[in-house]
């Protein structure tokens, strides 16, 4: 199986859904059903996890800390990515390499692929429960 290099974003995806602003709540944020599970399976098949967030650095030491007290197993943190507030807004990486993404829609699951019709991108992921981009 292909390895690949995972960014996982955190507030909303794998615990509550934390506003910088109320960043004295981090430390007792409670994790998303199924997360770590998922996250540490991929992380055991070899693949690399890195938690990116819009967290700010000075929030790096408290991030790492609850990842840890929660077990979450990862490789790396790159914080400050730059904050998409409005509804209307999208991230969109562009890379010399293929790049797939997984809308997290409130329930984790084993993440699969399936077939797709591109040239670029034959496969797309999804979560194996149904959500996909």
């Amino acid at each position: 199986m292909k390895k690949r290099v995972y960014l996982i974003d955190i507030d909303g995806t794998v615990c509550d859904d934390i506003k910088n602003e109320d960043s004295h709540l981090y430390k007792d944020a409670k994790p998303i059903e199924g997360s770590k599970e998922i996250i540490n399976k991929l992380y055991d098949e070899g693949n690399k996890i890195v938690f990116f967030t819009a967290r700010e650095s000075k929030d790096r030491e408290v991030t790492i800390d609850w990842l840890n007290k929660h077990g979450f197993k990862f490789h790396d943190l790159i914080t400050d990515k730059p904050r998409c507030i409005e509804d209307d807004c999208e991230y969109v990486w562009i890379d010399n390499r293929p790049v797939r993404g997984i809308t997290y829609k409130g329930e984790w699951s084993d993440i699969v692929e399936v077939k797709n019709h591109s040239d670029e991108i034959k496969t797309l992921l999804k979560f194996e429960n149904g959500t996909k981009i």
